[in-house]
């Protein structure tokens, strides 16, 4: 296979970057780059469910929050194999579920749950639910029909506020309707708001973040840092 021709150049005046064109990346070439780079990302570990009420669990790193009033969060979703250069894309059942009912749950990962949540990444067949394939147990939910994962320091039941179609990808974000707290990450009462949380309480509770390819953080050594009339 014939590479393309990239064009490299140092930057001036400062004499110390590589410059690159972004036209020059193919679509899997640039995922990849910003797979790498943007790091670390919190993960979005979100559950959904068919019109079978087969369950299905998967996670995405390319996540946020989007607003806090309506409380929405966002995630992207590729598709199914993240290859981005074929024309003929196939979606992966998150998205599938989600345009079914428009229903999912987003939960935080916590470190002790790191191996079986990359399981749940794993390319199963349609219909086949990921909580039994991790061997992840099923909590109902109060407001939606898509189960949450037991352990996990924290969970967003959602509706779906919208769909962005963004070339290959979709940007998905969802209403959050009902919140699960763990007991241990929940401090209720500070100052003037009455549900303050704190999910660095527990070590091995701790939310796990995506870096490159198959890497992740575990949240260890913690730094503080006050900004002048800034939050609490």
């Amino acid at each position: 296979m014939t590479m393309p021709q990239v064009t490299t150049r140092i930057d001036a005046p400062t004499g110390n970057t590589v410059s690159l064109d972004a036209a020059e990346f193919g679509p899997s070439e640039m995922y990849v780059l910003l797979r790498d780079t943007v790091v670390p990302r919190p993960i979005a570990w979100v559950s959904t469910m068919d019109t079978e009420g087969v369950t299905n669990l998967a996670p995405f790193s390319f996540f946020n929050v989007v607003c806090p009033d309506p409380p929405v969060l966002g995630f992207s979703c590729g598709p199914r194999g993240d290859n981005h250069d074929t024309a003929l894309q196939n979606p992966k059942d998150t998205l599938i579920n989600i345009r079914a009912n428009g229903e999912f749950v987003v939960k935080s990962v916590p470190g002790h749950l790191t191996e079986p949540m990359v399981k749940t990444s794993d390319p199963l067949p349609h219909g086949r639910s990921e909580f039994a394939h991790a061997g992840l147990i099923e909590i109902a939910s109060s407001k939606v029909r898509p189960p949450r994962v037991q352990g996990v320091p924290v969970a967003f039941e959602c509706r779906l506020y919208d769909i962005l179609d963004v070339g290959v990808n979709v940007w998905i974000m969802g209403t959050i309707v009902h919140i699960h707290i763990d007991p241990d990450a929940y401090v209720g009462l500070r100052g003037n708001f009455r549900h303050r949380v704190d999910v660095m309480k527990r070590v091995e509770a701790r939310p796990v973040g995506r870096l490159d390819r198959a890497n992740y953080v575990q949240l260890k050594e913690i730094e503080t840092h006050l900004r002048k009339g800034g939050p609490g």
